[in-house]
C-alpha cells in the first residue's frame, strides 16, 4: 500500500511541475492562433515563438524541479528507492510540455480525432510498458515510471513529425512582442491550472503528513479510478469544446455561443448523472476485482471524489464568459479561494474523519469553485440549464435502484451484469427523453 501512495505522490508532483514548465505559453495558443494564421510568415512567427520558448521554459523548470526535490526529500521522508522515481521523471518533465504545445496546435487545426486517438494510444502504451518493465525487468517502483517516459517519447515522435510537416521553426522569427502577449494572457491561466492541480491533489501531501504512507496508498487507489473516469469526460470536453466556442464567438457572436454551450452542457450533464449514479452502484465491486478485498473500503469515499472532480471540470464550459472576455485574473481568484478553502477543510476534517474527511473537503471546495464561476462568468455568457435534465436524473435513479438489486454470488459476474444492466437502462432512458439524442450526440462529438 505504501508503494501505491508513493506512486500517486510522484505522479501528482509531476503534474504540478509540468504546469509550471508551460509558464502560460501553451495556454495562449488557442486564443491567439487565429490572429497569426492568415499568411505563412505569420504562422512561422507564431510556431517559432511558441516552440522555442517552450523548450527554454521546460529546461529551466527541470533545474528548478531538481533543486526543489533536494529540499522536500527530508521533510517528506522519501527513501532512496523512491527518490529515484522523482529523478527519472525529470526526463518526462522535459518532453511533456512540448507534447502539450503540439497538442494545442492540433486542437486549433480541428485535428480532434487524431489528438484523442494519440492520447488514448499513449495511455495504453504507458500502462503496458510500465507494467512490463516493473513486473518483469526492473522489479522496482522507478521501473514503473520508465513506461510513462518511453510512451511520452513515442507519442512525441509522432507529434513532432506532424508539427514539422505543417510548420517551420526559425530562431530569427521568435517574437518578443508575441511572447509577452502569450505570457500576459497565459500566466493567469497557468496559475488557474496550478491551483486546479493543487485543489485536486494537495490533500495527498496533507494525508501523508497527517496519516502516513499507508493511508496515502489507500486514498490514492480510491482517488485514481474516479480521476481516470473524470478525465475521460473533462479532457474530451475541454479539448473539443473550447476551440469550438471560441470560433463561434469570434464569427457568430454571443447568442450563438450561448446556444452552443447550453446544448453541450446539457448533454454533458446527461452523461455525468448516469456515470456518477452508476459508479456509486458498482464502486465496491470495482475495487475488489481490480485491486483486492482490502481496497474495497475505498468505495466509501471514491464516489465523493468522482463528483467533486467532475464538478470542478464542468468549469471548462461554465467559465466560457471569463475566458472569452480574457478575465483570467478572476478565474485565478476563484481557484485561489477554492484551494484555501480546501486546505482549511482538510485541516478541520482530516484528523477526525480521516480519508472520507479529505474527500468531502475536495467536494465542498470544488462546489465552491463552480458556484463562484457561475456568479462571475454568467454576466458575460449565460449557460442555460434545460428542464429535461430532471427526467434524466429520474432515469439515473431508476438505473441505480435496478443495479443495486442485482445479487450474484460470483463477484466478477455480479460486476459485469451490473454494468451491462446499467448501460442498457441509461441508453434506453436517453433515447426516450431525448428524441434526437443520438443524432445530436454525433453532431457535437
Amino acid at each position: 500500500m505504501e508503494q501505491y501512495g508513493m506512486l500517486g505522490l510522484v505522479t501528482t508532483t509531476m503534474l504540478i511541475a509540468v504546469a509550471i514548465s508551460k509558464a502560460g505559453i501553451s495556454n495562449g495558443i488557442i486564443r491567439f492562433y487565429n490572429e497569426y494564421r492568415e499568411t505563412e510568415e505569420e504562422k512561422t512567427v507564431f510556431s517559432s515563438t511558441v516552440f522555442i520558448r517552450g523548450i527554454i521554459f521546460s529546461t529551466a523548470t527541470i533545474a528548478l524541479y531538481l533543486i526543489s526535490l533536494s529540499l522536500i526529500r527530508k521533510p517528506l521522508n522519501i527513501i532512496d528507492e523512491y527518490i529515484l522515481c522523482f529523478i527519472f521523471m525529470s526526463a518526462y518533465l522535459f518532453i511533456r510540455p512540448i507534447n502539450i504545445i503540439i497538442m494545442n496546435f492540433l486542437r486549433v487545426n480541428d485535428k480532434t480525432v487524431i489528438l484523442n486517438v494519440a492520447s488514448f494510444v499513449g495511455r495504453v502504451i504507458a500502462v503496458a510498458l510500465s507494467l512490463i518493465i516493473f513486473l518483469f525487468i526492473v522489479h522496482k517502483l522507478y521501473g514503473y515510471f520508465f513506461g510513462f517516459i518511453l510512451s511520452e517519447y513515442i507519442i512525441f515522435a509522432y507529434f513532432i513529425f506532424w508539427f514539422f510537416k505543417n510548420y517551420k521553426i526559425t530562431t530569427s522569427k521568435v517574437s518578443k512582442g508575441l511572447t509577452i502577449d502569450l505570457i500576459k494572457f497565459g500566466v493567469p491561466l497557468f496559475f488557474v491550472e496550478l491551483t486546479y492541480l493543487l485543489l485536486s491533489y494537495l490533500d495527498r501531501y496533507m494525508i501523508l503528513g497527517y496519516l502516513g504512507k499507508d493511508a496515502l496508498g489507500l486514498y490514492s487507489v480510491g482517488y485514481n479510478l474516479p480521476m481516470y473516469i473524470s478525465d475521460v469526460i473533462i479532457f474530451a470536453m475541454s479539448y473539443a469544446v473550447v476551440p469550438i466556442y471560441v470560433n463561434i464567438y469570434t464569427r457568430e457572436g454571443k447568442e450563438k455561443t450561448e446556444a452552443f454551450l447550453s446544448s453541450i452542457f446539457h448533454y454533458i450533464l446527461v452523461f455525468v448523472f448516469s456515470i456518477c449514479f452508476g459508479y456509486f452502484a458498482v464502486s465496491r465491486e470495482l475495487f475488489v476485482v481490480l485491486a483486492s478485498e482490502k481496497y474495497g473500503v475505498a468505495a466509501s469515499f471514491s464516489t465523493i471524489i468522482l463528483v467533486g472532480t467532475i464538478v470542478l471540470g464542468l468549469n471548462n464550459v461554465l467559465n466560457a464568459g471569463l475566458y472569452l472576455k480574457k478575465k483570467t485574473s478572476v478565474m485565478l481568484i476563484i481557484m485561489l479561494v477554492s484551494v484555501a478553502t480546501n486546505i482549511v477543510l482538510n485541516i478541520l476534517l482530516l484528523p477526525k474523519f480521516e480519508l472520507i474527511g479529505a474527500a468531502y473537503a475536495t467536494l465542498l471546495a470544488c462546489l465552491l469553485a463552480m458556484f463562484l464561476t457561475i456568479a462571475a462568468s454568467f454576466k458575460y455568457i449565460f449557460v442555460r440549464l434545460r428542464k429535461r435534465i430532471l427526467l434524466h436524473i429520474c432515469v439515473s435513479l431508476i438505473m441505480l435502484y435496478c443495479v443495486t438489486c442485482i445479487d450474484i454470488e460470483v463477484l466478477w459476474a455480479r460486476l459485469a451484469v451490473k454494468i451491462c444492466v446499467g448501460l442498457i437502462i441509461a441508453a434506453i432512458g436517453w433515447g426516450l427523453v431525448e428524441k434526437n439524442f443520438y443524432l445530436n450526440l454525433r453532431k457535437f462529438f
